[in-house]
């Protein structure tokens, strides 16, 4: 026992004693070798940047440091030295393993199929990872909609998407949707198909592009009355109902640069929708930062300009939080300004050509994770929502439910 305070204390003061004497890759090894046999993980973070600094580097150092940081559950300062270790060796499997980690950890499906495909093929085979799935993920999602307007129905839409694994760096994602509307005068009814392309060119950049179709059938309800002649001269009068179906088509393009590096993330987007004879193009700009901690807290700022041929430009402004409340739930706050009439979001798997233009919306979604594969969210979101015609408001409650299975 009293040898183990001895130890404790060495290592407890290892960082002054280095300070007050010249560094050496050896003292440095040994030091931090001890430390990492002893789970020192802060001592052993704290003789790591000194040596850092001192431009003492190696391959064993940086994965000790990594190893630190990877106990102490803080997997973005883990990847970047493990990453700094694979510069020394491109082929060391436990560097690639610890990498592979850290991109589960922190949520990073296309950094995590990168890594995956260096691993060896012993740990592809205990971790059940294969280059190619015909279906890698499912979902499902529901949403109603509650309005307040006398004009306006309750809206209903439903989603069925589908993930296919065509490679390490190439992943493809399908969607079918509906979506319909009984309003006061009509009918609507729309049918939607999106597909979206991402490839990872490098572990931090990724490229993705996609192609969302829409087709809309507006049933226009309108009543006339018939006069015809009678017996005696008399006038009959006849009402009729009668429905005017008019089909609408809507092609988007939806195109996508990003790169993230540790905790930041920056997104450039650009679509073209053609939809009713209407001719839109946007532009946008992300950026996220995951804070420290256990939280793992989130902040993303999204910036989007919208221009049409109709000359009716405008900016959307679009301010995200979110939170690991625990194991098992996360949390994500939205607030989103600006008028979204023809808005292509969420990597345009999202379009928002409703009849009437949302021009304010607050949302919260939950995610619960109810068996390793499998995770529960639902949403609430506030819109309010402008009629065009008589530039008059009315607020909508919006109510969504789904379920992912990563297969």
């Amino acid at each position: 026992m009293h040898k183990r305070l001895v130890l404790h204390f060495f290592l407890l003061f290892t960082p002054i004693l280095l300070a007050q004497n010249k560094m050496s890759f050896e003292s440095v090894d040994s030091i931090t070798y001890r430390q990492y046999i002893n789970n020192e993980w802060d001592s052993l973070i704290a003789v790591g940047k000194m040596a850092f600094n001192n431009n003492i580097d190696f391959k064993y150092l940086r994965q000790r440091v990594g190893y630190a940081y990877f106990m102490k559950a803080d997997y973005y300062a883990s990847q970047k030295h493990y990453e700094k270790a694979l510069l020394f060796d491109k082929k060391d499997v436990n560097s690639l393993t610890y990498l592979y980690y850290c991109g589960l950890y922190t949520a990073n499906e296309t950094y995590t199929r990168y890594r995956e495909g260096f691993l060896p093929q012993e740990l592809k085979t205990q971790f059940k990872i294969k280059p190619f799935k015909i279906v890698s993920s499912f979902d499902l999602e529901y949403n109603y909609k509650i309005n307040n307007s006398l004009v306006r129905g309750n809206p209903t839409y439903q989603r069925a998407g589908l993930a296919t694994d065509l490679g390490y760096r190439l992943n493809l994602y399908q969607s079918v949707s509906t979506y319909s509307q009984q309003n006061d005068s009509s009918n609507i009814k729309q049918n939607e198909y999106f597909a979206l392309m991402n490839w990872a060119v490098t572990p931090h950049l990724s490229v993705a592009c996609g192609y969302h179709y829409l087709k809309s059938n507006v049933d226009e309800i309108y009543s006339y009355k018939t006069y015809v002649q009678g017996p005696h001269n008399s006038t009959i009068v006849y009402k009729t109902t009668d429905t005017i179906s008019v089909g609408l088509a809507g092609h988007v393009f939806f195109s996508k640069l990003n790169y993230n590096l540790s905790r930041f993330n920056f997104g450039l987007t650009g679509s073209i929708m053609n939809y009713d004879s209407v001719s839109t193009q946007q532009l946008g700009l992300q950026a996220s930062v995951t804070l420290p901690g256990k939280l793992n807290t989130y902040l993303k700022t999204s910036v989007y300009g919208i221009f049409d041929s109709s000359n009716n430009n405008r900016l959307i402004v679009s301010q995200t939080v979110g939170a690991l409340l625990s194991p098992k739930l996360w949390i994500e706050g939205s607030v989103l300004l600006g008028n979204q009439k023809l808005f292509t979001d969420h990597n345009g798997l999202y379009i928002y050509n409703s009849i009437d233009p949302t021009t304010f919306r607050a949302g919260l979604t939950a995610f619960f994770k109810i068996v390793p594969k499998t995770s529960l969210y639902i949403n609430y979101s506030f819109d309010n929502k402008l009629i065009e015609y008589n530039q008059t408001n009315y607020n909508q409650h919006s109510f969504s439910g789904g379920i992912i299975w990563k297969i």
